[in-house]
């Protein structure tokens, strides 16, 4: 399978991890490998690109490289507007995405995840799903480890669950999951894309060369899912209300038959319900046991920052929903849960209108706003008559959210706003969360 390599001359654009990792194996593997890339490599980076004794062209793309070029792997963010990949498209060289050559360099089968939103926490399930099966299974992708990485160590017959953007499906031919997903559609990278059609096209490359043995999932109630369902497969389908997987009083139920109770689930979030639902559907061609699926579904809290559940702390559950740095965002955590929720909001200074949050806000009893925008939160939940207080650190907001919950509530971080203001990144704010909230357990215990 890696003798397609031998001797081709393959030029590689990118030279961020999964970049060096397509060179490093396209080397090992006999092709005649250049890295381009558009900037300066980091010196780690640079140090990695050296190590492997390919030719390298650094800090702009030019147009030469394709005389020698059959073959091109790109990084996906890299868009096809610059002119070297408009002149490579002219002349008809292949543009593989570091996924394609994963694809091809493997037998393992893979289970894959696309969508809008959700693919990182539904990617993260499934493999601690997949863990109870027969098959040793691996995840690859914008989660774990550059998928041709993974694909070089697995051995045939094993599982590699990776979750793709809609940029590195641009980049694939003979890719074919065993079983896929698409979750939703909803406008995004329109900038890389164009338009709304053809970004949910090139989500839609999933599916491409699936066949009726296959699992194809996705979400029923979703129109622009459903239109790219290609002709001639039988799609397995999801949601909250209806599907071939959907809650029927109360229960997660698939093909009719009940799993377990909503309110036993560790996920938090109705979107979060849908998650392992899909999940569920993705997994099932594979014989997991029943007993391995609860505990999952018992026990798996999410995504680090992504409504991730904390658990049951002095009788509230509290969740870290820190990823949360915009309103939509926002909105599909409070929007998710049955209990009273205690919000806690706030960040950087953006200048968003927060009237959007309001219809969202229905099950919200108190909140507590900290940050530069803590006062605008404060003003937009005393006009919905919701109690609030403005302070100005999360120092100061979790005792407080704990003070204005009891039992049985959720305590919900869900910023709407970036963490710029206090904190340099959206995990390191999470973080922070999560030690607040395990110290005030432990002093009030």
């Amino acid at each position: 399978m890696n003798q397609q390599w031998n001797g081709k001359r393959v030029l590689v654009l990118g030279a961020a991890r999964s970049g060096i990792a397509a060179a490093a194996y396209l080397k090992a593997v006999g092709a005649d490998v250049v890295i381009n890339t558009g900037s300066e490599p980091t010196e780690a980076e640079r140090a990695k690109i050296e190590a492997l004794n390919v030719k390298t062209v650094f800090g702009s793309h030019p147009l030469e490289l394709l005389d020698e070029a059959e073959l091109i792997v790109k990084n996906p963010g890299i868009p096809y507007q610059i002119p070297l990949l408009e002149e490579a498209i002219a002349r008809h060289i292949p543009i593989y995405t570091e996924v394609e050559l994963a694809y091809l360099a493997t037998e393992a089968d893979f289970v894959a995840i696309t969508g809008s939103n959700g693919k990182t926490t539904t990617t993260t399930l499934v493999h601690e799903l997949l863990k109870g099966g027969e098959r040793p299974v691996h995840v690859a992708g914008n989660i774990g480890f550059p998928a041709i990485e993974v694909a070089t160590q697995a051995a045939p017959g094993d599982l590699i669950v990776i979750e793709l953007s809609s940029f590195q499906l641009m980049g694939v031919e003979a890719f074919h999951p065993r079983s896929a997903a698409l979750l939703n559609l909803s406008e995004a990278h329109l900038d890389y894309h164009g338009d709304f059609e053809s970004y949910a096209d090139a989500k839609a490359n999933l599916f491409q060369n699936m066949t009726p043995s296959d699992r194809v999932v996705v979400k029923g109630e979703d129109r622009e899912v459903m239109k790219r369902v290609p002709t001639g497969l039988s799609a397995q389908t999801f949601g909250y209300e209806a599907g071939d997987a959907h809650v029927d009083s109360g229960w997660i139920t698939l093909h009719g038959a009940r799993i377990m109770p909503v309110s036993e689930l560790a996920l938090g979030g109705a979107h979060n319900v849908e998650n392992v639902l899909a999940a569920l559907l993705l997994i099932e061609p594979f014989d997991i046991p029943s007993d391995h699926i609860e505990h999952v579904l018992r026990t798996f809290g999410g995504v680090a920052h992504r409504t991730e559940s904390l658990g049951r702390v002095l009788g509230r559950h509290v969740y870290n929903d820190s990823k949360a740095t915009n309103n939509v965002a926002a909105e599909a955590a409070l929007t998710g849960f049955e209990a009273p929720i205690v919000w806690l909001c706030g960040g950087l200074e953006r200048g968003a209108d927060l009237t959007s949050l309001v219809p969202a806000m229905k099950r919200v009893k108190a909140v507590i706003a900290y940050g530069e925008t803590a006062e605008r939160f404060k003003t937009l939940s005393e006009s919905e008559n919701i109690p609030a207080q403005a302070v100005a650190t999360l120092d100061e907001a979790v005792p407080l959210a704990f003070e204005q919950s009891v039992a049985g509530d959720v305590i919900l971080l869900s910023p709407a706003c970036a963490s710029w203001d206090q904190y340099k990144t959206f995990e390191e704010r999470g973080e922070h969360f999560v030690k607040l909230v395990n110290a005030y357990e432990e002093a009030n215990r």
